[in-house]
């Protein structure tokens, strides 16, 4: 969803994951394409005490296993983790040398510093859009909440439940360690979409059959309706005043489509590597 984070209802969700964060609990975060799980994410870390919110350590989109280790690295020297900090000074990298030096290194040898590190800290692991799960990825994540006492809150895409199984007994979860996003309640959803007219300044438009349509179409996911407002500010999908709803539509289905046909194609390694 786009920075402005046009956040409605969760208040359930938010106040489950607030205290699975308090409390030291992994947890998976899981839900179709634009169901809003950054959006809760991001949220309810921006609500924390600005201690705890500094440990909160966010990846999103890491490529593979490399880029996930490296960006952990990272994150955990940008909270300014003293057993980080004091480890790299006294091998001479600095912050400005940090990303170079990191490149030379082994996955192996990465492992090791992260994990040093967080076995000795107090940090909680946000993995969004994880790289294709294989299982050296996975023993990466198994490895920070069972044996480094990290918590790790996994943001999944449940459009093969299949593979939400796969990986829950992979990590030894049970539906306890589970928060599942459902569709907006008809109000919310209402409520969400008119924010969405405001803000993409939609007003002056004749908005009578766009905003059925759009909740209609959108089946109350918060991502699709955001998406296809932004799509409505554009003025290719307008004809005089109304709106052609049914172009903003397949645009919207056009673009989840290529992402998720790229994540087809990386494929889901765990089931043939498990």
């Amino acid at each position: 969803m786009p920075e402005m984070l046009l956040f409605v209802d969760r208040k359930s969700e938010s106040l489950r994951l607030e205290n699975a964060i308090l409390n030291r609990q992994s947890l998976m975060i899981c839900g179709p394409a634009g169901i809003g799980k950054t959006t809760l994410v991001t949220r309810v870390i921006a609500g924390l005490p600005a201690g705890l919110a500094g440990r909160c350590l966010e990846v999103r989109g890491a490529k593979d296993l490399r880029d996930l280790l490296q960006q952990l690295i990272l994150r955990l020297y940008e909270a300014k983790d003293p057993n980080l900090r004091r480890e790299l000074h006294s091998l001479g990298v600095s912050a400005l040398s940090l990303a170079a030096w990191l490149k030379k290194l082994s996955s192996s040898r990465m492992k090791g510093i992260l994990y040093c590190a967080l076995e000795r800290g107090d940090c909680r692991v946000f993995l969004d859009h994880l790289p294709p799960v294989t299982k050296t990825v996975a023993k990466v994540v198994k490895e920070l909440f069972w044996m480094r006492n990290t918590p790790v809150f996994l943001c999944i895409r449940d459009d093969a439940e299949q593979r939400i199984d796969r990986l829950s007994r992979f990590f030894y979860w049970g539906d306890g360690e589970r928060l599942t996003l459902q569709p907006l309640p008809s109000d919310a959803a209402a409520k969400l979409l008119q924010a969405c007219v405001a803000r993409f300044q939609l007003p002056t438009l004749d908005l009578a059959d766009f905003q059925a349509d759009a909740l209609d179409l959108s089946r109350n996911v918060p991502g699709a309706i955001v998406k296809m407002c932004a799509l409505a500010a554009d003025p290719r999908y307008r004809c005089g005043s109304r709106i052609k709803t049914k172009s903003v539509y397949l645009d919207y289905l056009v673009d989840g489509y290529h992402h998720r046909t790229a994540r087809a194609i990386s494929g889901d390694n765990l089931s043939r590597q498990h």
